[in-house]
């Protein structure tokens, strides 16, 4: 769609006159110096790229945050461009932040939050800025490319080989589930794993933690988890993950956790055997390449399973304690949800369907 350039009312003109106003301090570069351009940008050809990655909240979580991060420092070392990275800490400054970077003539603008219902006067705002939104839903501009993970197959996956494990292991068809923040994003990915559990014959037991970084919470439910019989355990809680990791090293061997994000291996290398894992780290770094490129296209771009940007990484350090009859049914339920025979409930209303139907 062919955006128009428009005159701006004086009430969102004020508005961009206190966004020009807030210090750039703020930013901090992911970034100080690259081997081809200056602080402004990287040198391609005779292009000086200035690329922007607002966080969805700090830096520091070892979760999505990290990734997109890691993703930036990827493309930097590959090209010599610098990417300006900032973080958020209120609802409010992923727009203070999007309209700095217009402001200063950016060229493209990574927004690792939930932000497409704040985007379209953005977006016509700053026509020359393209912003890539992570999760979004932003379609029809030719300067925004809306990035949809499909979420729901690597959860489904992730709870099916929990259970199968557990049994592998001597344990029982039980496991836990321990999120953050009962959000959206966190609800979702609960019902395709519990679907994926019960799709193997096992059931998933949910807790959340309230919050993503009480970190002696999470700890404190993961404990009540293993300590009932349950013997694996998968984290989705941000910075708080880091106490379902502390618990189960507390405990006797053959306990085991499963982390989230790119991995979170490093956190726990003796027991965390897999992980559901989105790879924001990779995917994000060739966005940035395609983009520098002329290469990404606008609209909604889906990535998935069948293109290798979800799904569940066994640990580089104990993922050979998984059989392979447990990898080649992995094999096997992935393939049926690439084709679409096994569709992942992605409501509790389809969860509760999904599971009268499975049991019935």
């Amino acid at each position: 769609m062919a955006i128009r350039r428009r005159t701006l009312p004086v009430k969102r003109l004020l508005a961009l006159v206190l966004t020009m106003g807030i210090a750039f301090s703020l930013l901090a570069g992911c970034t100080q110096n690259a081997n081809n351009g200056d602080e402004n940008g990287g040198n391609t050809g005779n292009k000086e790229w200035k690329i922007g990655l607002i966080a969805a909240g700090t830096f520091g979580d070892n979760g999505l945050n990290d990734a997109l991060k890691k993703a930036a420092e990827t493309f930097t070392e590959n090209t010599g461009i610098p990417v300006t990275c900032v973080e958020v800490n209120e609802f409010n400054d992923h727009e203070i932040h999007a309209r700095n970077f217009g402001n200063e003539g950016y060229d493209m603008v990574i927004m690792g939050g939930t932000v497409s219902e704040i985007m379209s006067p953005i977006l016509e705002d700053y026509p020359d800025t393209h912003f890539v939104l992570n999760k979004g839903t932003v379609d029809g501009y030719d300067n925004c490319t809306s990035i949809q993970f499909e979420e729901p197959a690597a959860g489904f996956i992730g709870g099916a080989f929990a259970v199968m494990m557990s049994e592998y292991l001597g344990g029982p068809s039980e496991v836990g589930w321990i999120g953050g923040q009962r959000i959206a994003d966190l609800e979702l990915c609960r019902y395709c794993f519990e679907a994926g559990a019960a799709y193997v014959g096992g059931k998933a037991t949910a807790a959340y933690v309230g919050d993503f970084t009480d970190i002696a919470k999470a700890k404190e439910l993961a404990l009540q988890m293993y300590n009932g019989g349950i013997m694996i355990v998968q984290a989705f809680a941000g910075g708080a993950a880091n106490g379902v990791y502390q618990a189960v090293e507390g405990l006797e061997e053959g306990k085991y956790a499963m982390g989230a994000a790119t991995g979170q291996f490093e956190l726990s290398p003796d027991r965390i055997i897999a992980s559901h894992i989105i790879k924001t780290d990779e995917y994000f770094a060739t966005v940035c390449q395609q983009f520098t490129e002329g290469q990404l296209p606008s609209g909604i771009v889906k990535a998935g399973l069948a293109d290798g940007a979800t799904g569940i990484r066994l640990s580089p350090n104990i993922g050979d304690l998984v059989p392979q009859e447990i990898l080649d049914a992995m094999e096997e339920i992935e393939q049926k949800l690439i084709s679409g025979e096994i569709v992942p409930p992605t409501t509790e209303e389809e969860l509760a369907n999904y599971l009268a139907e499975i049991n019935a």
